[in-house]
């Protein structure tokens, strides 16, 4: 039976994983690298990412490769996301008095930046905001009766725009609770406001995130934002109220996890954790911009693709800069050595050009991720990534899957790591493809 391509490129992934620890992870992590619990969990409940991992992740990998720190315990996110892995990071020494925790991260995405830093402030500082948010939500209450919405600015934004998404009065009482937040002169309050008001917006009209792009809904009744805004409010102040104040310090900058400011490398972490964005096609811009519109993340068009520009090379959306950083470098040949047999096995088609940018440019950005946190963590640190695997084409005979584990692991190999172990926490099923590396993993690293 002739050889295909399929054949070819798995034989390729065996090959580098082949001195690895691989094991089955799936009784202990299957439920934990998706979202199981979030929803009812103070502060991960105020607004719902469906590409986010349980809140129960980070103690599990603590338990399972961690020595419990004597006196503090630092952490770093360069792909923050909505903080998951930082919230959870004070929630496990909570309990411990004598623990310090230094929980950091990064993200370039402006509305769940904010999303991220309004659920870690609220966590660290808990019943000590109440009254602060209290009040503020008053002032943006009596701003907003106030105000006459004819009067207040629509963004010029076709999604929300369309009638047919967002009944025009929504818009407004949206964007009129969007202007009074703005008067509030508390930021850590103005924050909680700004992602209450956010996780107002799918109810407000017919669309919905489905984890890869927005749907139209058209069976939804949308709701009246002030009521639904007030609800969110309830929900926070009442996390706020049961949460003892922490001595946690945590911090999420603006900015580019492949190239993290100078201010987070301040300290040696001892766990650096993150999950970034799968070689998936999604473009997680698209999915979250009817609420950083809302927000005024984007003044233009052109702000949002701007933002798009740079954003991890993950999905053929936009045409991304070619450049390679890893290609100025000693270790080019051995970087192409892992890539080219996957962008080789894409079938010549119509996706062929984006299909193989996104191969290269995924990889060119996980080794400068990887290459940047070899510098930030501890000797005895270790560094745990959790990404799913995906499939490409419609057909199995034209199919081929972006094992994005093993080649995060083999480019860590040449950035200084070494591969602890990669546990395989679920097999991913698609009609398209049955091939063993279409799974989702832990990766663990330690430093060499």
């Amino acid at each position: 039976m002739p050889e295909t391509e399929a054949d070819v490129l798995t034989a390729h992934y065996r090959s580098l994983q082949r001195n690895w620890l691989v094991s089955d992870g799936s009784q202990a992590y299957g439920r934990l690298v998706v979202p199981n619990g979030n929803s009812s969990r103070p502060f991960h409940r105020w607004f719902h990412l469906k590409e986010a991992y349980s809140a129960t992740l980070l103690p599990q990998i603590l338990s399972d490769y961690g020595t419990p720190p004597e006196e503090h315990l630092r952490v770093f996110d360069p792909f923050s996301g909505s903080g998951t892995t930082l919230l959870s990071a004070v929630d496990h020494v909570a309990s411990n008095s004598s623990l310090n925790v230094s929980a950091v991260g990064v993200e370039r995405n402006p509305f769940l930046w904010e999303l991220g830093i309004a659920k870690l402030q609220g966590r660290i500082l808990g019943s000590a905001l109440v009254d602060r948010v209290d009040s503020a939500f008053d002032s943006v209450i009596k701003r907003f009766k106030d105000t006459s919405v004819d009067d207040v600015p629509i963004p010029e934004q076709s999604t929300i725009n369309n009638a047919k998404y967002f009944p025009r009065e929504n818009v407004q009482d949206l964007v009129a609770l969007r202007y009074a937040i703005a008067d509030v002169d508390d930021t850590v309050a103005r924050s909680i406001l700004r992602v209450c008001l956010a996780s107002s917006v799918e109810p407000c009209g017919q669309l919905r995130r489905d984890g890869r792009a927005l749907r139209y809904a058209p069976q939804r009744e949308p709701r009246s934002p002030l009521p639904v805004f007030t609800e969110r409010i309830s929900a926070a102040t009442q996390d706020l109220t049961l949460t003892e104040p922490s001595a946690a310090f945590g911090d999420i900058h603006f900015g580019d996890g492949r190239n993290p400011p100078p201010s987070v490398g301040a300290d040696s972490y001892d766990w650096i954790v993150f999950s970034p964005p799968y070689p998936n096609n999604i473009d997680y811009t698209e999915v979250y911009k009817t609420e950083a519109w809302i927000l005024g993340c984007y003044d233009s068009a052109q702000d949002m693709r701007n933002q798009r520009l740079s954003t991890i090379r993950s999905h053929p959306s936009v045409r991304f800069d070619l450049d390679f950083a890893y290609r100025t470098l000693t270790v080019a040949s051995e970087v192409d050595r892992i890539v080219e047999p996957i962008v080789n096995a894409i079938p010549d088609d119509r996706y062929a050009t984006g299909r193989r940018e996104v191969i290269r440019g995924y990889a060119d950005d996980m080794f400068s991720t990887l290459r940047k946190c070899r510098d930030l963590i501890a000797k005895n640190g270790r560094l745990v990534f959790i990404v799913g695997n995906s499939a490409h084409g419609s057909q199995n005979s034209s199919s081929f899957v972006i094992a994005a584990d093993v080649v995060m692991g083999a480019l860590a190999e040449l950035t200084g790591w070494r591969v602890q172990e990669l546990k395989v926490a679920r097999q991913l099923k698609r009609r398209t493809s049955d091939s063993e590396f279409l799974r989702e993993s832990v990766v663990v690293l330690q430093p060499v």
